[in-house]
């Protein structure tokens, strides 16, 4: 699977990346299939059964049997990627972005963004990008994760993310837990929150979940990782 090269240019819309409003619409858009409950605790990361996919998911889940193998392995060391603070440019990020060669933030020490990663399109293989990063420490209490983007009447798919665990174990859903930032229907992004999460290296997955009736691509977005330390 790859992860091709810089969409459009994305403006942050919102003040998620530094430090994201939790006061936010609590209905995901008509374009999901099921409406994550913003009112609940955002659940503790405990592993489930369910494991991620490198080929089409269903509208429904977007889950299936993990992949053998890891490139990144499960530790805090990404291997010969640098600290990742600040700004990136997603199409000059190593890997390709499937499960096993993930696109590399890095060791994460601060606010990082990647700009302009391409749509995600309906169908394979362009509906799920892997990105990898590291906690240092223990996040802070406003750490979040996920991507930013502006809805176009030509894109009008969100983005969705979740968390999962190198070894394949998902432990935040994409729809079971996170928040929308801006309003219904011009969200301008969703988030997961990690401060629950330790230090280590876990995988940021991005989904398009959107039906290609309704929208047969997301907007270029950027992926944030703010560890709040």
């Amino acid at each position: 699977m790859l992860a091709s090269g810089c969409g459009g240019s994305s403006d942050h819309r919102s003040s998620a990346a530094e430090s994201p409003s939790t006061d936010v619409s609590t209905s995901a858009p008509d374009t999901a299939s099921a409406t994550p409950d913003l009112s609940s605790p955002i659940p503790e990361p405990t592993p489930t059964t369910q494991e991620p996919v490198e080929e089409t998911p269903t509208e429904e889940s977007a889950t299936s049997d993990a992949p053998d193998t890891w490139s990144g392995g499960d530790t805090t060391d990404d291997g010969d990627q640098s600290a990742g603070d600040g700004d990136q440019d997603c199409g000059s990020l190593a890997g390709s972005g499937t499960f096993t060669d993930p696109l590399q933030l890095g060791v994460v020490d601060g606010l990082v963004t990647a700009r302009d990663c391409a749509p995600l399109t309906s169908g394979s293989p362009f509906n799920v990008r892997y990105f990898s990063f590291t906690l240092s420490g223990a996040p802070g209490t406003d750490a979040h994760a996920g991507a930013s983007f502006t809805l176009t009447q030509d894109a009008l798919g969100p983005v969705y993310p979740a968390i999962v665990q190198p070894n394949g174990w998902v432990l935040k859903h994409s729809l079971g837990s996170g928040y929308w930032t801006g309003t219904e229907p011009d969200f301008t992004g969703r988030y997961q929150q990690i401060s629950d999460l330790a230090s280590g290296t876990y995988i940021l997955r991005t989904e398009k979940l959107d039906s290609p009736l309704h929208s047969l691509s997301t907007p270029s977005y950027d992926v944030v990782v703010d560890p709040g330390y």
